[in-house]
């Protein structure tokens, strides 16, 4: 047993693996009682933890000093550490006549999860230890096998090949990555009749009894006004899912994501926001769709349905706007600046202020081209599109508002598209938003120029005064009542007369500007809010639409308002939603309180690009048959439209008339 010393490394190496399939440890003991190349003995790393109490018959070999756990020789320690398996699993990792060798001098690094040597119990292939292996019996009561030489007390040398502790790199590359179906939760049934398919209802929260939460499911994206749809739906019986993939009946985002529609299903499904509302609620949106409704207006000498609401001027209700981002319209901009006139510039899709500033100055002027100029040789230069800086526009800024005991003021008013398929749109009355500082036309303060909340919020003096900045429509029109009945011309609840209808016609103009462009869907709704500055002559002018417009209820007005909004809303998209698709006339809507139908597209043809849907009366959205739904306005068949002989000549009739080449 005993080697020379002039024995290759890959000799001892192949000694080493051939270790593994002795029996004992006194084996091991005697087979590696020999020197290493170079003159060392097995170097310490790989004796006995306790050599000192090793069998005499051990410690006479030509070798017994080199056992000592003090002794190490780096040349035999790298032959060892070279003759390692890469595996602990056994023979099967690397062939018995091969051994990796490791250049001299060099030594492993650790490294991570790197291989280091350990004391083991026996060196015999897993699968003969699982053979052996007596499943059940105490270790105490476990017999050696017969004819096996017995190890001495207390120097079982153990060589175990390990690794080191997985770092958290490994352990998530380990880690399957699940697929996206596993990721969604359990979805609700497409059909009442699956129940038995459907998930548990979910824990009830706040109290409410078990029945409730046993309906569809919702999904809220966002907080704005989070906290108000969640207390509408589960009122009605629906659960919340936090999974934005789950079968929903009605979603609500703040913000848009092409998902969403791409995996809309039309006529089964509610959609807050339709997919192209820019063209109302960007500053560039709505200013290029009321310039082409100006320009096809100028052309048309006979007037048609709706020619009141297309007879507004758009100079008699928009301030003067320029785009920025094209450059004839900039240059004429900086052409005609004058001192004289302070102009707004915005950005074309910002809100709650940012990015709003004044100009004032030829030197806020030319600061504005600088930018200007640059951003487009950058943006000329650019390979990726998306860095471009946002379009502006620059607006005349209107000097003379009408003020409430000195303060800046405007309308917030809600567009309401109940319905896409056919179009039914509404008015809303909101609330009058004031600044806290006086106004001052000087001032470089931007919150003394913008009414909304998120600017007010940064004044310390908002918390103590923050039920002052928001009126309501009553208060306004007793305040405008007492403070201007002298005013010639002025008639009494101005208010809620002359301004109301005002702001209804400036509405109704602006969306038919848009009607023929928005894409609609049976399911598709949305709620824009639109703002309303008064001069002091009560001229009224648009300055912005907004889309998800904001739903808090920091104050105790809002508190009032807010709330009936959003039921109302949400009403009336569920009650047209039903009439549509069971084919039903929209008028009369029982869901209707305080919104005011602007526009009723029941007799305009159907877009295109809309699948054709069912007459036959489908589940409701709650999971009853159609005209069981318990949503306002979900009424049963009327009439005739219980006989299935009729009911049949009806669709196949409607379905001529769809079949039909246009202007037959």
């Amino acid at each position: 047993m005993h080697g020379s010393s002039s024995e290759p490394a890959a000799v001892c190496g192949q000694r080493l693996i051939r270790a593994r399939s002795l029996v004992t440890c006194s084996q091991v003991w005697e087979y590696f009682a020999c020197p290493f190349p170079g003159g060392g003995l097995l170097p310490a790393r790989l004796t006995s933890r306790q050599p000192d109490r090793a069998p005499q018959g051990q410690m006479d070999g030509p070798g017994k000093a080199g056992l000592a756990p003090q002794r190490s020789d780096s040349e035999g320690t790298a032959a060892a550490r070279a003759a390692r398996p890469h595996s602990h699993r056994g023979v099967g990792s690397r062939p018995r006549g091969e051994a990796p060798t490791q250049p001299p001098g060099r030594r492993l690094s650790p490294g991570r999860g790197g291989p280091t040597l350990r004391p083991v119990q026996r060196l015999v292939p897993r699968a003969a230890q699982r053979s052996r292996r007596r499943v059940g019996v105490p270790s105490s009561q476990r017999g050696s096998r017969p004819g096996a030489p017995k190890p001495a007390g207390r120097s079982h040398t153990r060589f175990i090949h390990c690794r080191r502790p997985s770092t958290r790199a490994q352990l998530s590359a380990k880690r399957k990555r699940r697929s996206r179906l596993c990721r969604c939760r359990a979805r609700a049934p497409d059909h009442p009749d699956h129940a038995g398919a459907a998930p548990p209802a979910a824990a009830p929260q706040g109290g409410q009894p078990p029945s409730v939460g046993q309906g569809p499911f919702f999904y809220i994206g966002g907080t704005n006004g989070a906290a108000i749809i969640s207390a509408y739906c589960t009122g009605k019986g629906w659960r919340r899912t936090q999974d934005r993939c789950a079968d929903y009946k009605l979603k609500w985002c703040e913000v848009k994501h092409r998902d969403s529609y791409c995996s809309f299903r039309e006529g089964e499904q509610l959609l807050f926001q339709l997919p192209n509302n820019k063209l109302l609620t960007t500053k560039i949106g709505l200013l290029s769709a009321l310039r082409e409704c100006a320009r096809v207006s100028s052309k048309v000498h006979q007037p048609g349905p709706g020619s009141q609401a297309r007879a507004l001027k758009m100079e008699d209700f928009f301030p003067e706007t320029y785009r920025l981002d094209v450059r004839e319209e900039r240059q004429a901009f900086f052409s005609l600046f004058d001192e004289t006139q302070v102009w707004i510039c915005k950005p074309t899709a910002s809100n709650q202020g940012r990015g709003i500033f004044l100009l004032r100055s030829q030197d806020d002027v030319a600061t504005l081209q600088a930018k200007a100029q640059s951003g487009e040789e950058d943006a000329s230069s650019r390979k990726m599109p998306f860095r471009v800086p946002q379009a502006r526009v620059v607006q005349r800024y209107i000097q003379n508002p009408l003020l409430l005991d000195g303060k800046k003021f405007d309308v917030r008013a809600y567009l309401l598209i109940a319905c896409a398929v056919p179009h039914m749109v509404f008015f809303g009355h909101g609330y009058a938003r004031l600044t806290l500082s006086l106004y001052d036309p000087d001032s470089s303060d931007l919150s003394g120029h913008l009414t909304n909340q998120f600017m007010q919020k940064k004044s310390p003096l908002y918390l103590l005064l923050k039920e002052d900045t928001v009126w309501s429509m009553d208060h306004l029109n007793h305040y405008i009542n007492s403070k201007f009945s002298k005013t010639p011309g002025l008639p009494r609840d101005w208010v809620l007369t002359t301004f109301t209808k005002r702001m209804q016609q400036i509405m109704a103009h602006c969306f038919l500007a848009v009607k023929s462009k928005l894409e609609c869907k049976l399911g598709y709704f949305d709620l824009i809010g639109c703002d309303f500055l008064v001069d002091e002559n009560f001229k009224v002018w648009l300055l912005e639409m907004n889309s998800n417009p904001a739903l808090h209820t920091n104050c105790q007005v809002l508190k009032e308002v807010i709330p009936e909004v959003v039921a109302e809303t949400l009403d009336l998209a569920l009650e047209t939603f039903q009439k549509s698709l069971l084919g039903h006339k929209m008028l009369p809507l029982r869901s209707q309180r305080r919104f005011v139908l602007l526009h009723s597209g029941e007799a305009d043809p159907r877009p295109r690009g809309s699948r054709p849907l069912p007459r036959a009366p489908p589940r409701g959205l709650d999971g009853a048959p159609g005209g069981e739904s318990g949503t306002p306005g979900a009424e049963r068949p009327r009439g005739d439209s219980g006989d299935p002989a009729r009911g049949a000549a009806e669709a196949e009739r409607e379905g001529r008339k769809r079949a039909s080449p246009r202007g037959s």
